[in-house]
């Protein structure tokens, strides 16, 4: 964390900080889970805030997992995640959070992983919380609840990403309002998350790529590299490099990032969800990082109800 996100933090009077402690993919090699992208932490940056360390699943992990390796998985996550919060000044951690986009074929794997966690947490006093997205909140006699303390509803991602059509794929209130619609109280108490974050998405032969994280307009300015045909919409006019990435002539790109008005009034839809399910939650914002800050001061954030 630099100094100056840590003072936008303070400006905002934050008190918590989800921190990803690191990812849990298929080791090929290892034939196994492994852990990776650890973490790295400047404590003193950290004072006085609660951490919150989550962990992302891929959902190929719980594809490929035996049923029987359940327990050992969730013991490795608490191992480390143990480890990490000692590195870092003994971190005191009150709340665990996991990240898993399961599905039908993995629920029963990822839901006794959250139960082998969940009981080890709650001899030590640590609530569990689980990422629930949209459709699962929607439709969860569908989907399952997660046997955890707590849901985190994240609001974001709602559109159509592969399609060049789509006019925001992060978020569009209209599109969040149908999962909010008729929807009854989830079972479980929820916090919610909003995004902040913005990305490319490349397309190549009108077919999808990848995504280009923190990609902006003002990073394809370059009118002898890109053309700009549309609001958010560039054409590649000359082979090159960009972040990293090898972009061929004729190559499209879509810039994405959420609307104000879209964050406000997907809040308020929001903030009605996480009060049915109980008195006291938190609204979370995904995520922090310098082009955050531009993007959403501390005058906009105030009106997604910080």
């Amino acid at each position: 964390m630099s100094e100056q996100e840590r003072a936008y933090l303070d400006r905002l009077a934050v008190g918590v900080l989800y921190v990803k402690f690191f990812d849990v993919d298929w080791g090929e090699a290892a034939a196994g889970p492994v852990p990776m992208a650890e973490v790295e932490m400047d404590t003193q940056r950290l004072a006085g805030l609660r951490i919150v360390p989550c962990v992302f699943i891929t959902n190929r992990t719980m594809t490929q997992l035996a049923a029987e390796a359940v327990p050992d998985l969730a013991a490795r996550i608490l191992k480390k995640t143990d480890e990490l919060a000692l590195q870092y000044a003994g971190l005191g951690i009150e709340e665990m959070q996991l990240d898993c986009d399961w599905t039908p074929s993995t629920r029963e794997r990822y839901f006794a992983l959250l139960e082998h966690l969940r009981a080890h947490l709650a001899a030590r006093g640590v609530l569990l919380s689980a990422t629930v997205r949209l459709h699962q909140y929607r439709w969860p006699e569908q989907t399952g609840v997660p046997p955890a303390d707590r849901g985190m509803l994240m609001c974001y991602n709602v559109g159509d990403v592969e399609s060049w059509e789509e006019e925001n794929s992060i978020l569009r209130a209209a599109e969040a309002g149908e999962y909010f619609a008729g929807a009854g109280k989830y079972p479980l108490p929820l916090d919610g998350a909003l995004p902040v974050f913005g990305w490319g998405v490349l397309f190549r032969n009108d077919r999808m790529i990848r995504l280009l994280h923190g990609l902006s307009p003002r990073d394809l300015t370059d009118t002898t590299r890109f053309r700009s045909t549309a609001p958010h919409r560039f054409e590649v006019i000359k082979s090159t490099y960009l972040d990293g990435h090898y972009l061929y002539e004729g190559d499209r790109l879509r810039t994405e990032m959420p609307a104000g008005a879209d964050l406000e009034e997907s809040a308020g839809m929001m903030r009605k969800a996480l009060r049915r399910t109980g008195p006291a939650y938190t609204l979370a914002f995904y995520h922090l990082d310098t082009a955050v800050m531009e993007s959403f001061p501390e005058g906009e954030m105030v009106k997604y109800g910080w």
